[in-house]
């Protein structure tokens, strides 16, 4: 009888494979690469598939939470993100006037009588200094709150308030007291024409422009601005964060002696009193530093200026003073008066005329 059943208990070992009965227990391990089998996976050594599986222990920090207990809440959901700041404008396109360099243009076949009728032997002056001479400017945000203007000189050629004029704006200390504000969150530009505050917190002018700074839009033909020419006179300011900068890269604005009676293109407007197409300059004549001028004996903050005045040039926006190379900028403290007043060794002769269109009488 022993002798059968060791028999039948060989032939059952060689029918399973060699498979002992415990090894059904045991998890197979996966091949590298190969996710393992449910169940199987982070048993750990001395731990069977069931154990590693086996839920929380009494010992547990988290138990479950009893079949009574309410739902936990959703977590409060993530704040939205700020609004991105508003975009900035820039000072008019890239194609703008001012923002086009001439320094490859034709000079103008009447040129040196031009230069002649200006002042050949006439210093280019600095109108402006550290002390607070020369046409300040504000930049505000679109948070600034709008005040009504009010005109009493040419109402009819002037854009109509509110501007975001801020109460402390200092107006130029010329006779002129232009005021300019900048708002380049809401994208326009503000000037005023000898402007002053009321009590009540408006603001009474001459005239008055609003300019788009994302538009090439001129004023209507004939029509004033802030300027005798009716140009915008903020983009033509020698501004110190631009000097400093290293870089100016659009054409600057200068006061001649006298002028025509006569404008060209930029310009929409005429207060000469030179007869029309006569050798005086007409509004938005356009001249530029000559090509062969040597600035290297100047500080490097005046090449800056001097060099703009190479490529971009300057433009006649306005007349009276007696000389006729009156350079426009801001006033600001960190500018050396010693420096300024070194662009006198640049005179008349040293520029050249642009050549200009048809010039428009007025």
């Amino acid at each position: 009888m022993r002798t059968l059943i060791s028999s039948l208990l060989v032939g059952l070992l060689a029918c399973s494979g060699g498979v002992s009965l415990t090894d059904a227990t045991v998890a197979t391990p996966a091949r590298p690469g190969q996710r393992p089998a449910p169940g199987t996976w982070d048993a750990g050594p001395g731990l069977t598939p069931s154990t590693a599986d086996a839920g929380p222990t009494s010992g547990d920090p988290s138990p479950a939470p009893d079949a009574g207990d309410p739902a936990p809440s959703p977590p409060a959901p993530a704040p939205p993100p700020p609004p991105p700041p508003p975009a900035k404008a820039p000072i008019f396109p890239s194609d703008n006037a001012w923002n086009t360099r001439i320094d490859g243009e034709p000079v103008d076949p009447s040129s040196d009588a031009y230069i002649a009728e200006m002042g050949a032997d006439d210093p280019l002056e600095a109108a402006w200094d550290a002390e607070g001479d020369g046409i300040p400017y504000e930049e505000v945000g679109q948070d600034q709150p709008m005040v009504p203007v009010s005109y009493w000189g040419f109402p009819h050629e002037s854009d109509p308030g509110p501007f975001p004029i801020p109460s402390n704006a200092q107006p130029d200390p010329s006779t002129d007291r232009h005021v300019i504000v900048v708002d380049r969150e809401r994208g326009f530009l503000y000037e005023l024409f000898q402007g002053g505050r009321n009590g009540d917190g408006s603001w009474n002018a001459s005239n008055g422009a609003r300019w788009n700074l994302r538009s090439n839009g001129t004023r209507p033909l004939r029509w004033t601005s802030a300027d005798a020419a009716g140009l915008p006179i903020f983009p033509g300011l020698v501004r110190w964060n631009e000097v400093d900068s290293g870089y100016i890269g659009h054409a600057l604005r200068f006061v001649v002696g006298h002028s025509q009676q006569g404008f060209v293109w930029p310009a929409t407007h005429a207060a000469g009193t030179c007869p029309t197409w006569s050798h005086c300059p007409p509004m938005g004549l356009r001249v530029r530093l000559k090509k062969d001028v040597d600035i290297s004996g100047f500080s490097w903050r005046m090449q800056v200026i001097l060099q703009a005045l190479k490529d971009y040039g300057m433009i006649v926006a306005d007349n009276g003073g007696g000389t006729s190379w009156w350079l426009s900028g801001a006033p600001d403290p960190r500018f050396s008066d010693e420096e300024t007043r070194s662009l006198t060794r640049i005179r008349g002769r040293d520029f050249e005329v642009v050549k200009h269109g048809a010039i428009s009488p007025q």
